[in-house]
């Protein structure tokens, strides 16, 4: 045999043994808990995943795989409220990968955690929150109240909710089907909300596009800031609400929804910007400001 052959199969023997090893180690999960239907459930991982998906039984039913570095997956409580909590030895830094699968009643209340995780909900109808420090967030339910946030990943939304919060430091934001309040945050990254009878939304990012696509109520109050990227508002009909648009270094695009506009210009010491403003008879106020970039507001 020669010898490049030789190397390529003692790689391939060793690569083929370092994985039959790492699966080894890590320990299946197979665990059940009975659960009532509106119960509280709150579940934390360190680094992998953890995903919950809603089925037709008061129960829970705990799948997936544990790390070698896990010390313990600890499950404490009762059928009203329930805690999963994977555990570590302390001073350990690094781990592989814990995977987390839940199964639980639709209509509990469920608080999830992330570390270095990935957090995937789908078909709850209890209020839900999910935070993770490095990760993306996935949300499919039908909650009336909703909170998700990353502090490194993208957050995506799509829920019925009558709140809606939603953060992310360093990702993108996207809403779908949320009604009510909407707030939604992010430092850098694009915020994307998609609402239906709005009353009060605010948005912010300091280096992102935001869009609101929306049907607001009459007496609406939406606040959308950003200091450099494109604001953009598309909705039905806006309002008779106090309208205060500002951009200081960009454009307000010309709207049918803008009667008056003549792309007025106004100094803010050295700069120039573009601003329109206009009373309503109602109680609220639509209001969208761009330290640097472009405002539109179209008809949808």
């Amino acid at each position: 045999m020669n010898q490049p052959l030789t190397l390529i199969l003692t790689l391939g023997l060793a690569l083929g043994a370092a994985s039959a090893g790492a699966a080894d180690r890590e320990r299946p999960i197979d665990e059940r808990r009975p659960l009532k239907a509106d119960a509280r459930v709150e579940v934390s991982n360190v680094a992998g995943e953890i995903t919950v998906e809603a089925w037709d039984r008061n129960e829970l039913h705990l799948t997936g795989t544990l790390s070698e570095q896990v010390e313990k997956l600890e499950i404490t409580g009762n059928e009203a409220r329930l805690k999963i909590e994977v555990k570590l030895p302390k001073r350990t830094r690094n781990t592989e990968d814990t995977i987390l699968r839940l199964k639980v009643p639709a209509g509990i209340t469920l608080e999830a955690d992330g570390v270095s995780a990935d957090i995937t909900v789908r078909g709850i109808r209890g209020d839900t929150e999910a935070s993770t420090v490095s990760g993306d967030v996935e949300l499919d339910v039908g909650s009336k109240n909703v909170e998700a946030r990353s502090v490194s990943g993208d957050v995506t939304v799509r829920a019925p909710a009558a709140v809606t919060r939603v953060e992310s430091v360093s990702g993108d934001v996207t809403v779908r089907g949320a009604r009510g309040e909407v707030r939604g945050e992010t430092v850098s990254g694009d915020v994307e909300v998609q609402a239906q009878a709005a009353r009060r939304i605010q948005l912010k990012s300091v280096s992102g596009d935001l869009e609101l696509d929306a049907d607001l109520a009459a007496d609406a109050e939406v606040e959308a800031q950003t200091m450099s990227g494109d604001v953009r508002l598309s909705v039905p009909r806006l309002p008779d609400v106090d309208i205060d648009l500002e951009t200081y270094s960009g454009e307000i695009a010309r709207s049918e929804l803008l009667p008056g506009f003549m792309g007025r210009r106004h100094s803010h010491d050295d700069d120039e910007g573009r601003e329109y403003s206009r009373e309503g008879k109602g109680s609220g106020r639509v209001r969208l400001h761009s330290f640097s970039g472009d405002i539109v507001v179209r008809k949808k």
